[in-house]
């Protein structure tokens, strides 16, 4: 066993490295913190290894392994197993890589390392679930027709490489797999398996509350009888674009309101340059948003929403440095000038002397976030760990995380001599309006067949050193100034005894709370500030709101940037009472920073030009929504329809369009200086800094203060034995149920009828999974919901399917909750047994950062209640419930059918037995 070194100042991991006899590596990880042993497993195939005749194969295989070895033969067991032992499971396929991972309560670990492990050894790949498993990679597959990003992705492929199996459909769909029989496709699947499926082309990642030394005795255990066979020689790829002079180009139709530039220039693979990262000193400077940056530039003319710069697409062998701009409407006019300034910035940067002050930042940045990284949960750790292994091997894996010396100037003038017009490829992605200038040759439509995407291919008509050439801008433009807001101080408090939440300032319409946490030892901290002021708002009072944080978030990118960079970030949203902000990272110079943002919310006012930008958004959002995947829209749906205050999205394009400036402003004016304001710092604060940041902020605000009657969600009025419907429309063809028992108990149910409904989803995730998706083939998207808002227990059914209707659905889903039975003997002890205790193992889970636990205390903070106890309330509820209980809650509610029904889907006739609702 070796160790593996250069972990980050506050990993408390032990990270361990062996080898079994088959050549399997394994990670070792000894987390102290591991509530839920995990694992993972990652082998060097994915869909560049498909045969060009079943594209998707190795995606199918993916899907196969989970329906049965020779050990443990039945299609659910592995699941089932997982989720009654309080678990959860995946797995991915992507161009050169399958990872299948898991966590699980200690209890289960080894067995589940024991089913996990017969993935490997002996699978069944089923003839009888191939044909079912290719409906469920198909219906994926559908299920993201309408994903923006999908269809345009598929589209740039037509400009790569022919000869690059990056340019191939990846996914799978019937199309692809079903052409051929189960008996000659699961051929397929085990030469597919037997070639790439080997010990010496996988690494396996153990993680759990245990030592190295008894992690490796279960992985030689479980995974020793994995056995090797005849590889094949790793794939030698070719470039993934063929150069030109001119450079390529791609305009692509999106069906949503999207306004989106990328500028890709081809480059050699970063994967083995983890020590140095050279290319980081290129995206830090591209991708800055400070003063003299080029985004600031692009803000500044109103030609840009977002940009963002950095690698993608790396296969080993090359890959794409991006830089993605987010255009507004006067920016798609300006296309030339922002890629002149675009051009102009990367010129700057390769005439300029290497600077020792970007080199020093980004070395910086990366240390200190390597070194006070938030926790990372067993089962991300081992998923991470176990892909991250294949490309840079076990010795350099730790290090691989940070820059641990800098890119030396060649390497970087290497990269920067990469940004050329013949390495260029731009990819334009708008509904309607298109740079005919850009292309050499006239526009011609080409249409994209798997994602219906039309797209049209050229060269690129303009020269990059002429417009470099004629530029007015200077030789200093895009070139950011030092970071002044890289932390000083990092010393960490002593470790003290667990402290409770304390007023320290408590006045009429003021409150200041504070709480010294060292648990997590490191510098961090968060600070909150609670604005309340909304009374009985309007729907205009709510939009303007969002407004407000809509245009204060964009007002103060550019001075939020640095900071930003420097491990301090802020989010200001909106809510139903009005304005929360709150920053967190590192505790030095935080409290300055949060002060710095309570001044300029309070004098901040909106300009006519980025008012103008802000409603169009506004309005592309409420355009785009029906695009978004169905299931999503459901939930998204449910949420709305019961609470009430909620506005259906053509009232909201309405209002937004008649918003006027003095509307926004003369409401910022009234609510800035009317409000009452709730404060919290807790991290590595000594009391003094708290005391301090309370003093500055009351005297900033004192001649605003009142006090404010806190608002609670409120939920409309269920009657039980009711059926209520909501129906939506969604671009997709696909039928979506979101099928819903809501308690009627006006909002007041106990924390013991709460968790009723968590363990009943529980007990019946599982089975409705098992029996909606892999037996049925109903859809991709199954799953039971918890859908409780507030103090209403709710559950829901959910199934997104792209063959089966509504009607059927419903029928479905209704026998389904009928034929479950709940009486003493329809419900074994240790199914109810299992099922409490993942339940309880959830809420038992303790936070595993400062920021985790501040987001669970804040609410408490705000809330007149003060209710500190909340998570010990439901632990205490789970441990104190019986069988006989919540069997009678069953009964009662789901039996004698007293809960209210909602159902929520797209597409639906009947209304004579269902009662239409409306958002309002």
């Amino acid at each position: 066993m070796q160790i593996i070194s250069g972990k980050g100042q506050s990993d408390q991991n032990t990270y361990a490295h062996i080898q079994l006899d088959n050549d399997l590596n394994v990670v070792l990880v000894s987390d102290p913190k591991a509530e839920k042993p995990a694992a993972a497993l990652a082998i060097k195939v994915g869909s560049y290894q498909d045969p060009d005749d079943h594209l998707g194969l190795a995606h199918l295989l993916e899907h196969m392994l989970f329906l049965g070895t020779e050990k443990y033969p039945e299609a659910n067991a592995y699941q089932e197993f997982i989720r009654q032992h309080g678990g959860s499971h995946n797995a991915y396929t992507s161009g050169q890589v399958t990872n299948y991972y898991f966590d699980i309560l200690p209890s289960a670990y080894s067995e589940a390392l024991d089913r996990f492990a017969q993935f490997f050894i002996s699978p069944k790949l089923d003839p009888q679930y191939i044909a079912r498993e290719i409906n469920a990679v198909d219906s994926e597959y559908r299920a993201k027709l309408s994903d923006e990003q999908r269809r345009s992705n598929q589209a740039f492929k037509t400009l790569l490489n022919p000869d690059h199996p990056g340019s191939r459909f990846t996914v799978g769909n019937k199309d692809t797999l079903a052409n051929t029989s189960a008996e000659e496709l699961r051929s397929k699947l085990v030469t597919l398996y037997q070639h790439y499926y080997n010990p010496s082309n996988m690494v396996l990642t153990l993680t759990a509350n245990e030592s190295t030394d008894a992690l490796a005795k279960i992985a030689q255990k479980h995974f020793g009888g994995i056995k090797s066979h005849q590889p094949l020689p790793h794939l030698t790829l070719p470039k993934q674009f063929t150069s030109n002079a001119d450079g390529k180009i791609q305009l692509f139709k999106t069906n949503t309101e999207k306004s989106i530039v990328k500028f890709s220039f081809q480059i050699p693979s970063q994967i083995n340059s983890y020590s140095s990262q050279p290319i980081r000193y290129i995206s830090y400077v591209l991708g800055d948003e400070s003063e003299n940056s080029l985004f600031a530039y692009l803000k500044k003319q109103h030609w840009a929403q977002a940009l963002h710069a950095g690698i993608n697409q790396d296969d080993g062998t090359h890959a794409l440095f991006t830089i993605t701009i987010k255009l507004t409407d006067e920016g798609i006019a300006q296309r030339d000038k922002i890629s002149e300034a675009l051009f102009k910035t990367i010129d700057n940067l390769k005439s300029s002397p290497i600077s020792k002050q970007y080199l020093n930042e980004t070395k910086t940045l990366s240390a200190l976030n390597y070194n006070f990284h938030d926790y990372i949960q067993p089962i991300k750790l081992s998923q991470i760990l176990s892909s991250r292994a294949l490309d840079v091997g076990i010795e350099s894996l730790l290090s691989s995380f940070h820059i641990s010396q800098n890119a030396n100037s060649e390497s970087i003038k290497s990269l920067l001599n990469t940004l050329t017009q013949e390495n260029l490829i731009i990819q334009w992605l708008n509904p309607e309006h298109f740079p005919e200038n850009w292309l050499k040759e006239s526009i011609e439509w080409t249409h994209e067949p798997l994602y219906n995407g039309q797209y049209a291919n050229g060269n690129i008509a303009f020269n990059i050193n002429q417009i470099v050439q004629h530029s007015e801008l200077d030789s200093h433009f895009g070139l950011p100034k030092a970071n002044p807001f890289m932390p000083d101080n990092l010393d960490l408090l002593p470790p003290s005894d667990v402290q409770e939440n304390t007023s320290i300032e408590q006045d009429q319409g003021f409150n200041f709370w504070f709480k010294q946490n060292t648990h997590f030892q490191k510098p961090t901290g968060m600070i909150f500030g609670y604005f309340g002021f909304l009374e009985n708002p309007s729907t205009k009072d709510r939009l303007l709101l969002q407004l407000w944080a809509k245009l204060f978030n964009d007002a103060a990118s550019e001075r939020t940037y640095q900071p930003y960079m420097a491990g301090l970030g802020y989010q200001l949203y909106a809510h139903g009472n009005g304005l929360t902000l709150r920053t967190s990272g590192y505790n030095d110079k935080q409290d300055d920073f949060f002060y710095s943002l309570v001044e300029y919310l309070l004098e901040f006012r909106a300009t006519k030009e980025r008012l103008s930008i802000a409603k169009k958004d506004v309005l592309k959002g409420l355009s785009n929504l029906e695009s978004q995947p169905p299931y999503a829209l459901a939930r998204h749906y449910f949420s709305q329809v019961a609470i009430k205050g909620n506005a259906p999205t053509h009232t909201l394009q309405e209002l937004v369009t008649q918003i006027s400036l003095n509307d926004v402003n003369n409401f910022i004016e009234r609510h800035s200086q009317h409000f009452e304001f709730s404060g919290y710092m807790t991290g590595n604060f000594v009391l003094k800094d708290a005391q301090s940041l309370s003093k500055r902020v009351k005297n900033a605000v004192v001649t605003c203060l009142y006090n404010h009657k806190y608002r609670h969600v409120e939920l409309k009025n269920f009657q039980a034995r009711q059926h209520y419907l909501y129906q939506f429309s969604t671009q997709s063809a696909d039928s979506v149920v979101l099928y819903s028992l809501i308690a009627t108990d006006n909002n007041n149910a106990s924390y013991l009828e709460r968790c009723y409904i968590r363990v009943l989803s529980q007990l019946l995730g599982a089975q409705f999974y098992n029996e909606f998706r892999t037996e049925k083939q109903f859809g991709y998207i199954v799953a039971v919901t918890n859908q409780t808002i507030e103090k209403t227990p709710s559950i829901g059914f959910l199934v997104q399917s792209p063959n089966t209707s509504t009607e059927k659905l419903v029928a479905e889903i209704e026998r389904f909750i009928k034929a479950r039975k709940w009486g003493n003997n329809d419900i074994s002890d240790d199914e109810f047994e299992k099922a409490r205790a993942a339940v309880l193992g959830a809420y038992q889970k303790q936070p595993t950062s400062i920021k985790e636990q501040a987001l669970e205390e804040w609410p408490h903070i705000v809330e007149p209640e003060h209710n500190f106890a909340d998570r010990q309330n439901w632990i205490n509820a789970l441990e104190t419930m019986t069988k006989k209980e919540f069997l009678s809650y069953m009964q009662e509610k789901v039996e004698n059918n007293q809960a209210a029904r909602l159902l929520v889907t797209n597409q639906w006739q009947d209304t004579q037995n269902w009662q239409p609702l409306n958002i309002e």
